[in-house]
């Protein structure tokens, strides 16, 4: 088995950026060098026939401003961080924002734009870095990211490292967009979908989608998937947490604790229209789960999203208890896997 790799698009300033597949045992991955992002996945479906899971763009144009940041690795801090502001060792820092007066998924120009450089691509694995100069986006001190792409025989999973020579918030995650009855199946079928949540607690949001500090029971909430639901089933309910977010769009703290592979079980959600079945475990302590409610590049709720993660404005919460401080030293390293059947 090889690694293919063909230009899939060149950027403005004249920059290639490549596509990578990977093929084993009827899956098949595609990731680009541009925000390490995962941009293509085919799985088995019924009578053998591949289904395209993952919502993508068919224009590779598209990608140069990827509004919904449609499958790109997530960085240097996943999620929001309240007016981009936080205190480290006394010192007070302003990152860039751009989601509102808040901080989303590293900044105006997060990870998601940077191309990373090819490390190795071998087999079933493909390997790529990322360089993050001090004061980039207004973080402090110098990262280096490295992630790895790996194929199994019934799915694959994203692994990273990551090592900085001055303290810094280090917090990433994958921003997948599924539609298990087929990438482009609509939003009719995302809302069939049956999803189970290893999660019993989720933390509500305000108004601009930063956590209150609160760590509210999901049970008898429309927040309560510790057992299978449709992900359109109580969406339209009148709820306040429904409502400011359009949907779904919070984080949930998984239960489970990490096992021997230090990986805990977060989701497993169903297509009925194609009988595929996606199990996610990752080593991280959340999940955001996203049912694609301001989509630009596509329908609205087109796909739905679980992005393992720590909590979003961690850095200003210390009673969730999650250090998302990276300090000389030390190394980051954290994983998500991602399973199919049928």
């Amino acid at each position: 088995m090889s690694v293919t790799k063909e230009l899939f698009l060149t950027l403005p300033d004249g920059t290639p950026v490549h596509r990578y597949t990977l093929e084993k045992g009827g899956v098949s991955l595609s990731v680009l060098d541009r925000g390490s992002t995962l941009q293509r996945v085919a799985v088995p479906g019924p009578e053998g026939k591949p289904v395209e899971v993952l919502v993508n763009y068919d224009d590779p144009a598209a990608y140069l401003a990827c509004p919904d940041y449609l499958g790109v690795f997530v960085g240097r801090v996943a999620n929001r961080i309240a007016k981009g502001r936080f205190t480290l060792d006394g010192k007070d820092y302003q990152l860039a924002c751009n989601n509102g007066e808040n901080h989303l998924h590293g900044g105006v120009e997060g990870f998601n734009t940077r191309v990373f450089r090819l490390v190795r691509a071998e087999d079933d694995l493909l390997e790529l870095g990322l360089t993050s100069p001090d004061g980039d986006q207004g973080y402090p001190g110098k990262l280096e990211l490295t992630v790895r792409w790996k194929l199994l025989e019934d799915g694959f999973s994203l692994e990273w490292e990551a090592e900085a020579d001055k303290a810094s918030p280090a917090a990433f995650t994958c921003h997948a967009y599924w539609n298990l009855a087929g990438k482009d199946a609509g939003p009719e079928a995302v809302m069939a979908h049956r999803l189970r949540l290893f999660a019993g607690r989720y933390t509500p949001v305000d108004e601009t989608l930063i956590p209150t500090g609160e760590l509210a029971a999901v049970e008898n909430t429309p927040f309560d998937f510790t057992e299978p639901h449709a992900i359109g089933e109580r969406i339209g309910q009148n709820c306040p947490q429904l409502a400011i977010a359009g949907g779904y769009d919070h984080n949930f703290a998984l239960d489970a604790a990490p096992g021997s592979d230090g990986l805990r079980p977060l989701a497993e959600v169903t297509s009925p229209a194609t009988g595929v079945t996606m199990t996610v475990e990752t080593t991280l302590p959340g999940v955001q789960f996203y049912s694609g409610n301001f989509m630009q590049g596509h329908a609205k709720r087109s796909g739905f999203c679980l992005e393992p993660q720590t909590f979003p404005d961690a850095v200003n919460q210390p009673a969730f208890g999650q250090d998302v401080i990276l300090r000389p030293g030390e190394v980051r390293r954290d994983a998500i896997r991602w399973r199919f059947h049928l």
